[in-house]
């Protein structure tokens, strides 16, 4: 894909050992931060489309916003702004081309969950990532990426490449926050 057609950052917290949610309608807004939500709805703000699977659409269904959803069983313009597909033989580059017609997709953020982390994992398609790392554990639940060995958030993300840009703290309960790209 060429970088220059679109940017996409993946916008992710997780807990301490690095799980996305204890279950697949387990949204983020129960468990994460004031101060990751911000940043999560500056994120937000920022991009054209946001990419996500079904149930990350479905545990946080906003009718108004741009959005692409991953399913394998529907597909098309589900909203006059939310387009549905199987991106089973689709790329990146595919989605850009999809959507163009409502608006440019520039600055693609991807929401999750694993799966959707992954297709883009496969595809080199994931140019930057803001990761917050929240101080709770969930033990069980879903992983960032499928197959990831440990639990420390941010070591998934440099073992696979992506270098660290930046790090801070949120707050004064222990909520931590990266930029990191690829």
């Amino acid at each position: 894909m060429d970088r220059l057609s679109a940017h996409f950052t993946l916008t992710v917290a997780t807990s301490s050992d690095a799980l996305i949610a204890r279950a697949f309608d387990d949204a983020p807004q129960t468990w994460a931060s004031a101060e990751e939500q911000s940043l999560f709805f500056r994120d937000v703000e920022a991009a054209d489309w946001a990419i996500m699977g079904k149930n990350t659409h479905l545990a946080a269904d906003k009718p108004h916003r741009r959005r692409i959803v991953f399913s394998t069983k529907t597909s098309g313009w589900q909203r006059p702004a939310q387009f549905w597909c199987d991106p089973t033989h689709l790329t990146p580059f595919d989605l850009i081309a999809k959507v163009a017609h409502i608006r440019p997709l520039q600055n693609g953020l991807i929401l999750g969950g694993t799966r959707v982390h992954d297709w883009f994992l496969a595809h080199n398609a994931i140019h930057k990532v803001n990761l917050t790392v929240e101080p709770v554990s969930f033990v069980k639940g879903l992983p960032v990426f499928s197959g990831q060995e440990g639990v420390d958030p941010l070591k998934i993300f440099t073992d696979r490449g992506f270098k660290i840009q930046s790090e801070k703290a949120l707050n004064s309960a222990g909520t931590l926050y990266y930029e990191l790209a690829a």
